[in-house]
């Protein structure tokens, strides 16, 4: 129940101005280098730019050098620019909708604090100094912390999501997998394109890009985002904050581009960035009162909330606060390039980002005061530099890369809360350093079978300060006593200190066959790694230990081919997989020494996931697509043991990780006579099959509820329909317009919540998906 804001670190203090060395080393380096260098802006496209069999060549950057989506032997959804915009994708968590392995969700009241997962990898929540299981990426950079990643889903060239563990090339802790997004890059021409739109719940929206070729060597793209309303929710509680909207956002942002040829052998990019998000937050809606709890007895007020919540729609919610889930950041990568020779080139990236967050959310969903509220405020502010050099040798049997990578990152998260009228406050700084050196090659054995070999040596190290006192006056933070027992701190020295190392080889190794000139399949072996870390919310000694690093293996058959059935053009894209998790890291429930709601972390044993995942396009005429795609996800642990009774918890449900999902999307264009300009129809089906969202519940815990509670427990498997139609061009014109429907069928489904019916709090509440909305959005482009 807390985020925290870090100085960042660098060996010792960290600012800004550290990362002036690295990028005064990448213009140095460019008065000496002077080969030619190629400069690309790699998106997956949405066109049909037609391969051997008419299918839709896609370039990706899995491998971090440019290459047909179909000759890459790593399962990939690749989503261009095209795609993103019809459907409306302006958040990660509407990616969902594209790749049925993926999903992310949310805690209540915070949905700037999203959680995300790949093939039932998936940390428990999104809290500072635990490392995330799937790393966001933009423009080769990672995102941390997953507080405020959204922000930079605009102007993007294309999205591509890497399935299973990417510990050699990625070497953020990414054991679920890595979403990279890859910014348009400026043109060579003058060129403006925008976007106004409306939509429910007031709803406002406008996007803006400039291309602007200040020299034949030197060209800048900004482009700006803002969106305002689309609220929702209503706080139906009588009171100062009656009729008060939730749901809905105020958001700023904007991103400058500038490349420059420095010299034919040299380019630079520059990126910076500013974002900001303002929002009401999300109100969480009351499901269930223990009535044998003290909450029944101390508040009955609460139970007439649970009969007038069960009584109303979702999006009519009680809360006693002005809530707010506010986050604002900043940042610049600096990109360098240059070919040293025709078969080698070089690359340095230098990155700094910070990150600042102020939420208040109301968990216990009612207008009741004080009951188990939590207001947090924090800043997290990290940099990092690598450097690679890619190459090609033995007459382009050998396409290799090499880098050295640092990542630090520090911080402060205040946190105070109210639990039953008292207040507890939490207060944590971290400092956290990263190293890795890597390496990587694939080798042509034959013309048409090849072997992929890598690996990475990286070391984390972790520091965590904790403090937490109980309504200013009392220091919470127990230690040994001497004589077996624990004694609390006194006020003034309230504070525990913790530092820990870790460190892991991770790697790669594949082999992949083109079997035809249209056909390829590969077996796949990696080995990926998490940091291990300590608590924030730890206040006894027991909880002062370092959880231990995670580590996810599997093992990868696929194959990808692109094929006819008559004139009807055919792709198929089909993983199969099986994953040994181990060491897990598990944030469960637990209740500190004055009764309020905790959370410790364990590591929980072992467990197996195999997986099934398909993805199949089909042409049948040139103006006509579907596409189709589905995922089978089994996870189980093989063991875990409660550390503290010993009891069997390895039938503890994988949270969030549906066994059945899959989607099905329809794109048609129809050109009108005329100089009309051309009809365009989208609809896609997303499904997701029963899941648990009890994320800090075990078989134990759960098997203490009621029969007639565990439902709530869980979301019953549901349909997401979206569809748009547009009419592009016009009247031969630069003008489009598009209409969209959003969950048209008006789906009730949740997406978080706080499940403590027999924990601390007594009560279980819900937060619920958006219900249906529709919009219109007016495009052009100069």
């Amino acid at each position: 129940m807390s985020l925290f804001t870090m100085d960042i670190f660098w060996g010792k203090s960290f600012s800004p101005a550290r990362l002036a060395l690295p990028f005064g080393t990448l213009l140095l380096a460019s008065t000496v280098l002077s080969e030619p260098v190629l400069a690309q802006d790699v998106r997956p496209t949405d066109a049909a730019i037609p391969s051997s069999t008419g299918g839709d060549l896609i370039i990706v950057t899995a491998r971090r050098r440019d290459e047909n989506l179909q000759s890459v032997p790593v399962s990939i959804t690749a989503v261009g620019a095209e795609t993103l915009e019809d459907f409306r994708i302006q958040n990660l968590d509407n990616l969902q909708s594209m790749d049925p392995s993926f999903s992310v969700s949310a805690s209540s009241g915070r949905p700037n604090s999203p959680v995300y997962s790949l093939r039932g990898i998936r940390p428990t929540e999104a809290i500072y100094g635990q490392d995330p299981t799937v790393a966001i990426y933009l423009a080769d950079v990672v995102l941390s912390p997953a507080q405020g990643s959204n922000l930079g889903f605009y102007d993007l060239a294309n999205v591509q999501i890497l399935k299973g563990p990417q510990g050699t090339l990625f070497g953020r802790n990414t054991v679920g997998g890595a979403v990279l997004l890859t910014p348009r890059k400026p043109g060579d021409e003058l060129a403006v394109n925008g976007m106004v739109g409306l939509g429910s719940y007031g709803l406002f929206e406008t996007e803006l890009g400039v291309d602007i070729p200040l020299a034949d060597t030197l060209r800048l793209r900004v482009a700006g985002r803002t969106i305002d309303g689309g609220n929702y929710q209503t706080n139906v509680a009588p009171g100062p904050n009656f009729g008060m909207k939730l749901g809905g956002q105020e958001s700023r942002s904007v991103r400058a581009t500038l490349v420059g040829e420095l010299s034919p052998a040299v380019t630079n990019t520059i990126i910076g960035m500013y974002d900001r998000n303002f929002t009401p937050g999300r109100g969480s809606t009351l499901q269930a009162v223990n009535p044998a709890h003290s909450v029944a007895t101390l508040y009955p007020g609460i139970l007439a909330a649970l009969v007038r919540a069960q009584n109303r729609p979702n999006t009519d919610i009680e809360s006693d606060l002005v809530q707010r889930d506010n986050v604002e950041a900043w940042g610049v990568i600096n990109t360098f390039e240059a070919e040293i020779s025709d078969d080698v080139t070089v690359k340095l990236i230098g990155a700094y980002r910070e990150v600042d967050t102020n939420i208040v959310f109301d968990l216990d969903a009612t207008s009741i005061p004080q009951i188990l509220t939590s207001e947090q405020r924090a800043s997290l502010n990290h940099g990092s530099v690598e450097a690679q050099i890619l190459g090609t040798s033995f007459d382009g049997r050998l396409d290799w890369v090499a880098g050295l990578y640092y990542y630090a990152e520090s911080g402060f998260e205040n946190s105070p809360g109210a639990f039953f009228g008292r207040l507890i406050q939490q207060n944590g700084t971290v400092a956290n350093e990263s190293y890795s050196a890597f390496a990587q090659g694939s080798f042509k054995l034959t013309p048409d079978l090849n072997i992929t070999a890598g690996g990475r040596l990286n070391r984390d190290k972790k520091g965590l300060t904790i403090s937490q006192t109980l309504n200013n006056a009392l220091c919470l933070l127990q230690v040994d006593n001497g004589s077996g027992g624990l004694a609390r701190l006194p006020l003034s020295e309230c504070e525990v200190d913790l530092s820990e190392s870790f460190s892991q080889p991770t790697g790669t190794l594949s082999a992949d066959y083109q079997i035809s000139p249209n056909t390829l399949i590969y077996l796949a072996g990696r080995l990926g790694y998490r940091s291990g870390g300590f608590n924030l919310r730890a206040s006894q000694p027991v909880q002062y230990e370092p959880f231990q690093q995670e580590t996810v293996m599997d093992i990868e058959f696929g194959a990808k081919s692109d094929w006819n059935v008559g004139t009807v053009e055919m792709r198929t894209n089909l993983a199969v997989f099986y994953q040994k998790y181990d060491d897990i890291q598990r944030t469960v429930a637990v209740v500190n020494s004055v009764g309020a709601p905790a959370s410790a972390v364990i590591n929980a044993a072992a467990a197996n996931v195999f997986g099934i995942e398909l993805q199949q396009t089909i042409r049948p005429i040139d103006n006509l697509t579907l596409r189709l795609n589905y995922a089978f996800n089994k996870p189980k642990y093989e063991s875990w043991v409660d550390p503290a009774t010993g009891g069997d918890l390895s039938s503890t449900p994988f949270y969030f990780t549906p066994e059945h999902s899959g989607n099905a999307m329809v794109t048609y264009e129809q050109p009108l006579g005329g100089n009309m300009g051309e009809l365009k129809f989208g609809f896609n089906a997303a499904y997701t099959g029963d899941i648990w969202i009890s994320a800090l519940q075990t078989s134990a815990s759960i098997a203490q509820h009621p029969e007639a509670i565990r439902p709530l427990l869980r979301q019953e498997s549901y349909w997401l329909l979206d569809a748009n139609v547009g009419w592009q061009n016009i009247m031969n014109s630069n003008l489009d317009l598009l209409l969209y429907v959003k969950n048209m069928t008006d789906a009730e489904y949740k997406i978080g919540g706080l499940q403590l019916y027999t924990g601390a709090s007594g009560f279980i509440g819900a937060a619920f998906g958006q219900p249906r909305t529709f919009g219109a959005q007016l495009r052009f482009e100069y």
